[in-house]
């Protein structure tokens, strides 16, 4: 199992154990700070008995484990057959953690119509991308950056229903979130930087914490 033959991702060249550690040390971070805070999100949830909105921060955790999982054993590992393997579920989780980051806004939506319409329309394009992503490996990848822009700001188109439905501190964390993982797609495309890769995933765990922040200062409210 491999990449397809020139596929740009095999002439990169190879990281340092320099920057492989701090890679590592990015990732593993980001997991640690994800088992507390999620598990005192959902403890507050549960203990409120609110049983869907657990539903759907469980989903929203499950993709934000998977993401920054995958992401760590497809970054870790050398190159060989399972790497690229990998590389597949890699990339398809952060469809999976768009789309439950999604879930666990939309849910907080007080028009249901709004919430079921952005939601299906997430998921939808998530699967969509995950398919890809599993069945042609390597072969959309350029295009699969734009998807994943795309798909985490098709939320603008709710913004009514969001303002009226989230604190304005939310939205604003919400914003300031997706506009780091955009900024931070630079340093993803910027190879000849040395911890470039490290960079990239550190504007990921920043964007992600915003995210997770802005979601749990509405569930407070």
């Amino acid at each position: 199992m491999s990449l397809p033959d020139q596929h740009p991702r095999l002439t990169k060249r190879p990281f340092s154990t320099a920057e492989l550690l701090a890679d590592g040390i990015v990732h593993t971070l980001a997991l640690l700070a994800g088992v507390i805070a999620f598990s005192m999100l959902l403890g507050y949830v549960l203990q409120q008995a609110e049983f869907g909105l657990f539903a759907a921060l469980s989903v929203y955790a499950a993709g934000y484990f998977l993401m920054f999982g995958f992401s760590l054993a497809y970054n870790m590992t050398p190159p060989s057959a399972l790497k690229w393997l990998l590389r597949r579920f890699d990339h398809s989780a952060i469809y999976v953690m768009i789309a439950g980051t999604y879930t666990a806004i939309v849910v907080q939506f007080d028009q249901p119509l709004w919430a079921w319409a952005l939601g299906i329309t997430v998921w939808f394009g998530a699967v969509l991308g995950v398919v890809v992503k599993v069945v042609l490996p390597g072969r959309y990848d350029r295009l699969s950056v734009v998807a994943y822009i795309a798909l985490g700001w098709v939320g603008v188109l709710a913004i009514g229903p969001a303002s009226a439905s989230l604190p304005g501190v939310s939205l604003g964390l919400i914003v300031a979130g997706g506009l780091t993982y955009v900024a931070g797609v630079a340093f993803y495309k910027w190879h000849a930087l040395r911890f470039h890769n490290a960079i990239w995933h550190l504007f990921v765990a920043i964007a992600a914490g915003l995210h997770f922040a802005a979601v749990a200062l509405a569930v407070a409210q």
